[in-house]
């Protein structure tokens, strides 16, 4: 007797396999591989040379402490702000915590990157066995953009910037300054190699949804189930993979959320003190910064929204299916009846019961991206970064009391009487 699911036979619209995503992801791969950062790198790499770019950026991280801790020292006699010192300290031990551990992540997960490659293949094998198409176009587009940034913030910006002082303000070219390009180009590296792997999820999520509604369009029950139960598999293999990125990213997204919090205040609070006290030093610097941490963080947080609202939707069309087809059963009150034995002579109860343990499934296999459990990266998580960093740049401003007024509260002359 033939099953249901030999009824499916699988035909390709452009007859050509699809591009593997490890193919497609292999120029940001290589660019995190150079910086050190993050799990992604080239499968045919050795250990050694892996480890040894670590090596070459983990004491390019020691240098950029090194001279942070010197510069502090400088600031310290242009911004003599106790409120400025706290706040300093805090975002300087964000910052350095993160490059650390942005270096060291892909030796303590050395092993995953492969492992997660293959998952992803084999979601497309089944993809590409249930008829739905693998299209990485959008990813591959969505990658030169995130090449490009990473070049206009990182060296571009690097060259600008040693080029704008060396021939306005040579006195103010610091090498700390120069090195913080490096340190943004890493978190902009692991940072878009998280949301690359999260755009595929997206995109394979969106491919799910037109092939269930095109099945939902079928005629017969006993085609529409095989179908559900394929794209079911497929669905499962997805929510596994979500998971396991939420295993391997979830110190960085902690990190990397905490980093752009207090690069962003102290960013946007060194520009306020500059502002009141007339000292427009480091200036374009100061707003690059501020810019791109937020913009990085915003990023991350749209397209885990995007994956998170598209992996909702399979429950709304899969229950549509069963609201068009409602008329074409002989008994719809049947259809909601648990009965086994009729459901095994009845196509549309059959269906019905489908859809139903897909539903269940659905159920428990919530999409959620997460930094260790203590929050969700989506749009409300932007809204509360907004507001806080809005609350505490008002708290600062408000405890802040620039040079000048020390200085006519110290110079007033005492009223004797």
């Amino acid at each position: 007797m033939t099953s249901i699911e030999d009824l499916i036979s699988v035909t390709f619209e452009n007859g050509d396999k699809p591009e593997p995503l490890e193919k497609v992801l292999r120029p940001s791969t290589f660019f995190s591989w150079i910086l050190g950062v993050g799990i992604a790198r080239p499968l045919k790499s050795s250990k050694f040379s892996t480890f040894f770019l670590r090596f070459i950026n983990f004491g390019i991280c020691s240098s950029i402490v090194a001279y942070g801790a010197i510069d502090f020292f400088f600031f310290g006699s242009v911004f003599k702000s106790d409120t400025f010192k706290i706040m300093y300290y805090m975002n300087k031990v964000a910052c350095y915590i993160s490059s650390y551990y942005y270096v060291f992540h892909g030796l303590v997960q050395y092993k995953k990157w492969p492992i997660l490659m293959e998952r992803i293949a084999n979601i497309d094998k089944k993809m590409m066995h249930c008829g739905l198409e693998c299209n990485n176009k959008s990813i591959r587009r969505f990658q030169i953009f995130t090449i490009i940034m990473t070049c206009l913030l990182g060296p571009a910006s690097l060259i600008s910037h040693a080029l704008y002082y060396l021939y306005t303000r040579p006195e103010e070219i610091f090498a700390s300054d120069l090195l913080l390009y490096h340190t943004i180009s890493q978190s902009l590296c692991v940072n878009f190699e998280f949301n690359l792997l999260v755009f595929g999820v997206y995109t394979r999520f969106k491919e799910i949804n037109r092939g269930i509604r095109r099945s939902g369009e079928q005629i017969s029950a006993g085609r529409i189930i095989a179908e559900i139960r394929k794209t079911r598999d497929v669905h499962h293999g997805l929510c596994s993979l979500v998971r396991y990125i939420n295993s391997i990213h979830g110190v960085h997204l902690l990190l990397s959320s905490l980093n752009s919090f207090t690069m962003v205040v102290a960013t946007l609070f060194r520009i306020y003190m500059g502002v009141v006290e007339g000292i427009d030093k480091f200036m374009m610097i100061n707003n690059v910064i501020w810019l791109t941490y937020t913009a990085q963080f915003a990023l991350t947080c749209f397209i885990c929204t995007w994956a998170f609202r598209e992996s909702s939707k399979t429950g709304i069309i899969i229950h549509d299916i069963v609201l068009r087809r409602l008329p074409k059963g002989p008994r719809p009150c049947d259809l909601y009846s648990v009965d086994i034995t009729r459901a095994s002579e009845d196509p549309e109860l059959a269906l019905r019961n489908e859809i139903n343990d897909f539903s269940a499934q659905l159920d428990h296999c919530s999409i959620a991206f997460s930094a260790c459990e203590f929050f969700t990266m989506n749009n409300n998580l932007l809204t509360n970064f907004v507001g806080v960093i809005t609350t505490y740049l008002i708290i600062l401003m408000q405890f802040y009391m620039p040079e000048n007024c020390h200085a006519d509260m110290n110079t007033t002359p005492s009223v004797e009487l």
